[in-house]
């Protein structure tokens, strides 16, 4: 059985498709260039590139209490030219006892075209699904521009506006689908060698119910332990301003462990 449906893979694989047809033909409407446009363009990579960071935690006690917890992540990153491709997958899973409480998944592709050095046509899917918090199956689809607003040494500040279109059913079997916007934030503080910290935030307003609208959030702190190798420790904050019937709006996620990057 396959871990997302297949309406979701179909989105997926529409969303990229059409970014990259629509993409060149942006680029080919621009005016020919000038000797001053031609120092803005991007200079494409001489080679791709591509990364992979898997994250991995897990607590588990006996005895008098029997609790266990994992958490995993990872990313896949490639750049080839003007494009850069990710891929994302995490997981947080808790048993009380012998009881579930807690299950949480979210994974997502993307791209991005960088068409100038400072900004980026960004486009992809996600796929979620947290049934503590009474969603079986989130699916959204986004169009969007990434700005580069900074990119020191030690610093890195990344920009996102956009909108998107979300299918949204909860552990009801209520669906809702609505338009959204959506704005972010990624800023990356280099502290030394492989060590940083990390902080992102997210907002989704539902275009359609004002009072509808999610705030996404994570810091993490990473510290090396060798050149692959490092400790990482998170804390993400999930908000929902109009949550499912009969739950909180807020989930709180701290995560310790280890990060390995290729």
């Amino acid at each position: 059985m396959s871990l997302f449906p297949e309406s979701f893979l179909a989105r997926c694989t529409t969303v990229l498709s059409v970014t990259a047809a629509v993409a060149p033909l942006a680029l080919t409407a621009q005016v020919a260039p000038t000797a001053r446009t031609v120092q803005t363009v991007v200079a494409p990579a001489e080679k791709p590139a591509t990364s992979f960071v898997t994250d991995f935690g897990y607590v588990a006690t006996s005895g008098n209490t029997r609790v266990s917890t994992i958490n995993v992540a990872e990313r896949l990153v490639h750049t080839r030219g003007f494009w850069r491709f990710e891929q994302t997958l995490g997981i947080v899973y808790g048993e009380n006892d012998g009881e579930e409480n807690a299950n949480l998944l979210r994974a997502g592709v993307g791209a991005e075209y960088a068409f100038r050095p400072w900004v980026a046509v960004a486009t992809g899917a996600l796929y979620d699904r947290n049934r503590f918090a009474g969603i079986a199956r989130r699916t959204e689809e986004y169009l969007g521009l990434v700005f580069r607003v900074l990119q020191a040494p030690s610093d890195t500040l990344r920009i996102e506006t956009g909108a998107s279109l979300t299918q949204q059913t909860g552990v009801d079997g209520v669906a809702n689908n609505f338009p959204a916007a959506r704005a972010a934030a990624w800023y990356k503080r280099t502290l030394s060698t492989n060590a940083f910290f990390l902080q992102t935030v997210e907002v989704i307003p539902n275009l359609q119910v004002t009072e509808d609208y999610r705030i996404n959030s994570e810091s993490a702190l990473v510290a090396p332990l060798s050149r692959r190798m490092a400790l990482k420790f998170g804390y993400v904050v999930r908000f929902d301003n109009l949550p499912e019937v009969g739950f909180l709006s807020t989930d709180r996620i701290f995560t310790s462990g280890l990060q390995v990057s290729f």
